[in-house]
């Protein structure tokens, strides 16, 4: 009797508390905000907004209000803030207003990510509402990695905006980096209220960001972790897949159960609902954005159907447009989301959309191009054919020593061998010697520079390509073809391809690895991988040398630490051995 009364009052006061949240979201969507003019004094000493919470400025006419919660059916309360635009801030203005719903990153919050953007946008007219992600900071309940539950979120801020602020339901987008991204292009998909979406620093395939081409992402992956166990409540389900994908041995069926996991947490899982609803959509994408690289979301906008635009820029992740958010700056990116939000949001006709679909800056030029779409029909393919090093040789027809280098030639290769290297030793390759730090020395005109005879010729093999004679323009995704020759079932190569000068320094262009788990050791198999989408401009008088080396702190080995592994390019009768460019 006593358990069965206990049971009733459990289930009683969930009903309650239910009950209870239902009526607070409610009663908080009654009220329609306002705001009050300044008062002499605060007219006269008025900096910004931001001083004065709930203030209209006498500078332009904006309000900020902060501290807002939106509380959805679960009970789980969202920290929230708006800037509302001239006229919006009496509390009777009819809905007339266009609306941008910016949505936080990982590990970022409304109280400062978006606060620039914002202001730039209600002085344009618009009513900005930025929300925090359920689970980070101030916003209650766990983080679900763009779970269902997160993407039900946008259409609860939604709901808010409409009830609490003077919102032209007919003209409401949505916005976000990074995290923000994501969610704002898979609510576009299941949100028919939402008109368009802006997705900078996003990612398309979640799979493909943490474990592309069977190769790990530690730094990055570990950087999420531990920055999401820091600001929020973490789904502890993150850290045990983080640990799986780095264990190089997590069975086949883990991995499959961790693509499953990321498909409906990917926005290209939204892209057949976004094609049918027509539903225009803004990317931004940055060259050296080593969480997110720019491939598979080069197949995600060729996927696209809708109106589409595409920025590609130099930039580490979100480094190109955080500037522009948190501060009320001019920034090239969200300069022209905003000219986006204008042509679908409030009709104007400037032009944006009858542009090029896509524009891009290559690597540390200060011009930008376009291209009208993906893949770009301005782009040439480019094909060079590896030919083998060989043993270390002293040649009379040249008086110079062979078997350092091969070579990248065009045409057919007509000799044939074996090159091959092994991990007991890294190389001075690298996609950087400071992991996070030099690609975004890299974006502000930093390059990262390796001498070509530096690299030990046991454990890294480099082709060199002929002395150009004219600039050479390298756009899109370089492509290897290869046949290996693993000596254990498990191994890995990975790729750099430089900009190489008279004096044999190189200047990294792009990278890209490929691991084996299941091989049969001293039995040749093809490898097929893509290095990272780039920009690049090769000048004349320099040349393409293609590296390759076995480890780099950017890629997860597929190996346990000391297990030695040789890998070997099999040069045989047949054997693809070649790289593919896109040029201009």
């Amino acid at each position: 009797m006593n358990l069965a009364l206990q049971g009733w009052r459990r289930r009683a006061a969930r009903g309650f508390a239910v009950a209870a949240g239902l009526l607070a979201l409610a009663g908080a969507q009654a009220a329609t905000l306002a705001c009050r003019a300044p008062t002499p004094l605060e007219a006269a000493t008025f900096t910004t907004p931001l001083a004065l919470p709930g203030v209209v400025s006498p500078r332009d006419g904006t309000c900020f209000i902060r501290g807002l919660k939106v509380t959805r059916p679960d009970g789980v309360r969202l920290a929230a803030n708006v800037f509302l635009p001239a006229g919006a801030s009496s509390g009777s203005a009819p809905a007339q207003y266009p609306a941008v719903i910016f949505i936080s990153s990982w590990a970022s919050a409304e109280f400062f990510e978006y606060l620039g953007q914002q202001h730039r946008m209600a002085r344009d007219g618009y009513i900005a509402v930025a929300y925090t992600t359920r689970g980070f900071w101030d916003s209650d309940g766990v983080i679900g990695v763009a779970g269902p539950l997160d993407v039900a979120d946008v259409s609860g801020v939604l709901d808010w905006t409409l009830a609490n602020t003077p919102t032209d339901p007919a003209r409401v987008g949505a916005a976000g980096i990074s995290y923000g991204a994501g969610l704002s292009l898979l609510a576009l998909g299941k949100e028919p209220r939402l008109k368009t979406a802006v997705a900078l620093s996003g990612w398309a395939t979640l799979i493909d960001q943490m474990y592309a081409n069977q190769v790990p992402n530690p730094t990055w992956l570990n950087i999420l972790q531990l920055s999401g166990q820091v600001t929020g409540r973490l789904d502890p389900i993150v850290a045990e897949y983080n640990a799986a994908i780095q264990n190089p041995d997590t069975p086949a069926a883990k991995l499959a159960e961790i693509a499953a996991w990321g498909w409906p947490r990917s926005p290209r899982s939204a892209v057949e609902a976004i094609n049918a609803r027509g539903a225009p959509v803004f990317i931004g994408k940055n060259w050296q954005d080593d969480m997110f690289s720019p491939n598979s979301t080069l197949a995600m906008f060729n996927a696209l159907t809708v109106p589409k635009k595409l920025l590609l820029q130099p930039g580490i992740h979100a480094s190109a447009e955080l500037p522009g958010a948190l501060l009320d700056i001019a920034n090239p990116v969200w300069d022209e989301a905003h000219r986006w939000m204008d042509r679908w949001l409030r009709g104007r006709a400037n032009g944006i959309d009858s542009e090029p679909a896509i524009s891009l800056q290559p690597k540390f030029k200060g011009y930008r191009e376009t291209l009208s779409g993906w893949p770009a029909p301005e782009l040439r393919t480019l094909d060079y054919q590896l030919t083998p090093r060989g043993a270390l040789r002293w040649e009379l027809s040249c008086l110079c020593w062979r078997g350092i280098a091969g070579e990248l030639k065009t045409g057919q290769r007509a000799t044939s061998g074996r090159d091959s290297i092994g991990n007991a030793l890294d190389t001075s390759a690298t996609t950087g010697p400071l992991p996070v730090l030099s690609p975004l020395m890299e974006s502000v005109g930093l390059p990262v520079i390796n001498h070509m005879p530096t690299v030990l010729p046991a454990f890294g093999v480099r082709y060199e390509g002929p002395w150009l004679s004219q600039p050479l323009k390298v756009r899109g995704v370089p492509a290897l073809k290869l046949r290996v020759v693993p000596s254990r079932a498990r191994g890995m190569l990975v790729a750099y391809l430089y900009d190489v000068d008279a004096a044999g320094f190189g200047t990294l262009i792009t990278h890209g690895a490929r691991a084996l788990h299941t091989a049969t050791p001293g039995q040749s198999q093809d490898l097929s991988f893509d290095l990272v989408a780039t920009g690049y401009d090769v000048p004349a008088g320099h040349r393409l040398v293609l590296v390759f080396d076995t480890q780099d702190h950017l890629y997860g080995p597929p190996v346990r630490p000391g297990e030695r592994f040789d890998m070997a390019l099999d040069f045989g009768a047949g054997s693809p051995l070649q790289l593919k460019l896109q040029t201009r």
